[in-house]
Formats: structure tokens, C-alpha cells, sequence
């Protein structure tokens, strides 16, 4: 059996810059800046877009204009328009900032889980049952983005158990997807493989997704296991941006997946995504040069296949 026919016909791309990136910068994105962005990403073709984090401003101040960000984009038809949600309280935000879904945030490493939202997990798990309810009584979709699935920096390697206890939680208080996160970028595609089977198998026909960063340079690998064993849904952003905030010491180099780099491996797979690569790709070298990121993906260093021909042949011609 060949790769291609073990994995999804279609994947969906879900865009984590506007939250993820811009909540990793030292220095705050003004709002104006943010909805161009946003704005510009909505035209690309990606599935879903995490606007921002109804978190306390006191706690991510880079994400202070989440409330106005909502208010002001302008949202394209067939884009799902979703807010990472901390607790119920960020949930009353998100109905009231009318998002289509919510990221609400549950970490599996018990230390992670008290210093990053200063609670049990258990006492996170607890309140899933109240943000799924509130969520569903206003129409509004329930991915429980599920922090340190694999490696923690704190705990070290996460027993898979713990993991699938997790998912067994979080489908019990009824949310609509699960999606694991690699949140050290350590796992391998042997352990994706496997904790993602234990979760199919624990549960046939579950909405899962990936979220990746790309700490080891196994994202897109650990993407291709992801896919061959069902999963669809992939979080990316656009030029890498992005990564852990309480990781202790330089952890500097935690971005995710680029999205321009999955976009184009999966364009030249054959598979199915819904983006065009040239928007993407100019979203990306825009966001590089407002930001002043540099060449943080390999499509912004120029290593697309058109460039890497055109180049060859102009060095041919010269010579």
C-alpha cells in the first residue's frame, strides 16, 4: 500500500498566526495591523482562522484587543472564525464576540496545567462540561485544543495513558473535535502514530487534529504519520510563528509548522486543501516584512520547486 492511499483524500488548514504568532511577540501588533492581516489571510482559502485568545489581558497584553479584533475583521463566507478560550469566563466572551468556535484550552501535564492557567487539570476538565454547554447554546463549535499530548517542559515525556485519559474527559463533556498539540515540537511520527491510534481506537470517528511545533524539524514528518492513520485537520502559521510562552530557559527556536510549507508539500502531494499557495505565500512574505521576521520557512528562503528550477536554469544559462 502506498502513502497515498492510507491518507485523507482532503485536509483542512486551520491558520494559528493571529493567536498563536502574535501571542509570542515581545512587542504588541496594533489592532489595525492585526485585522489587515487577518483580513488578508481570510482571502487565502485556509478553513478556520484563531482570531486571539480571550485570555486575561494581564496575561497575554500582546492579546489585549482580542474583544475589538472580533468586532472588526471582516469574516468571508466558508472561513470558521475561531478564539482559543482559557475558561468559562473567556467563553462568555466568545458568545459575546459571536466567534463560529472556541479552542478551549486543556493541558495533560498536571504542572503545566498549574503554572500556565494556575489550576488543577482536573479543575480545567471540570469546567469543559459548563464552556461546552454555553458553547452549544449559542451555536458555537468546541475543539478542545489539548496541551502537552506529548512532551511537557516540565514533566519530561507524557505516559500515552495520561494523554487518552484526557480525550476520554473531553468527549465525555461533549466537545466537537479533540486536537493533540505537541507543545515541546519532540514527538516523532512513531509516537503521533501510535497516541493517535489509541485515541481512534478508544474512540471510532472522532474529529481529531495535530497541532505542531517544530522544535526536533519533524512537523511535516509528524504531519504525513498523522494523515496516514485519518487525522485532517492541521494547525499552522503562516511563517512559523508561534510556540510555547512558559517554556522554561531559551526556547527561542519553538515555532509551528509554516503554513506556506504545508500548503506546498501538500500541493505537490496531490492532496486536497482549499488554499492557493500564491496567496499564502505573498501572506507570508508580508507578515515577514511587517514583523521583520526574516526567512523563518523554507517557501520564504525560496525553496519552492518553480524557484529552485528557475534558479538552476538561470545558473545553466549563465554558465
Amino acid at each position: 500500500m502506498s502513502l497515498l492511499d492510507s491518507i485523507p483524500e482532503r485536509v483542512h488548514v486551520v491558520e494559528m498566526l493571529p493567536r498563536d504568532g502574535f501571542q509570542r511577540l515581545d512587542e504588541f501588533v496594533p489592532t489595525d495591523e492585526k485585522v489587515e492581516i487577518i483580513d488578508a489571510l481570510s482571502d487565502t482559502g485556509v478553513d478556520e482562522i484563531e482570531i486571539s485568545s480571550f485570555t486575561h489581558p494581564k496575561a497575554v497584553p500582546t492579546l489585549r484587543d482580542a474583544d475589538e479584533v472580533a468586532k472588526r475583521i471582516t469574516r468571508r463566507d466558508g472561513v470558521t472564525y475561531r478564539a482559543l478560550v482559557p475558561n468559562l469566563r473567556g467563553m462568555e466572551r466568545a458568545v459575546e464576540a459571536e466567534v463560529d468556535k472556541v479552542n478551549a484550552l486543556v493541558t495533560v501535564s498536571e504542572t503545566y496545567t498549574r503554572k500556565n492557567q494556575n489550576r488543577t487539570r482536573e479543575e480545567v476538565l471540570a469546567e469543559m462540561d459548563d464552556i461546552v454547554e454555553l458553547a452549544h447554546d449559542h451555536g458555537i463549535e468546541v475543539e478542545a485544543g489539548m496541551g502537552t499530548s506529548f512532551y511537557c517542559p516540565y514533566e519530561g515525556a507524557i505516559d500515552p495513558a495520561e494523554t487518552l485519559a484526557v480525550v476520554d474527559s473531553v468527549v465525555e463533556s461533549g466537545v466537537d473535535e479533540v486536537t493533540l498539540a505537541t507543545t515541546m515540537g519532540l514527538a516523532n511520527p512513531v509516537e503521533i502514530t501510535e497516541r493517535f491510534t489509541a485515541a481512534f481506537e478508544a474512540h471510532p470517528g472522532l474529529d481529531m487534529g495535530l497541532h505542531l511545533h517544530d522544535t526536533n524539524g519533524m512537523s511535516l514528518a509528524n504531519t504525513l504519520a498523522a494523515m496516514a492513520v485519518g487525522v485532517d485537520r492541521f494547525d499552522a502559521s503562516v511563517c512559523g510563528l508561534g510556540g510555547g510562552v512558559v517554556l522554561p530557559g531559551d526556547m527561542s527556536g519553538v515555532g509551528n509548522t509554516p503554513t506556506e510549507d504545508l500548503v506546498q508539500m501538500l500541493e505537490r502531494m496531490g492532496v486536497g486543501h482549499g488554499v492557493d499557495f500564491g496567496r499564502i505565500e505573498a501572506a507570508a512574505h508580508d507578515v515577514s516584512d511587517r514583523l521583520g521576521l526574516g526567512l523563518t520557512s523554507h517557501v520564504l528562503a525560496g525553496g519552492t520547486v518553480e524557484g529552485v528550477l528557475d534558479t538552476v536554469a538561470a545558473d545553466g544559462e549563465e554558465d
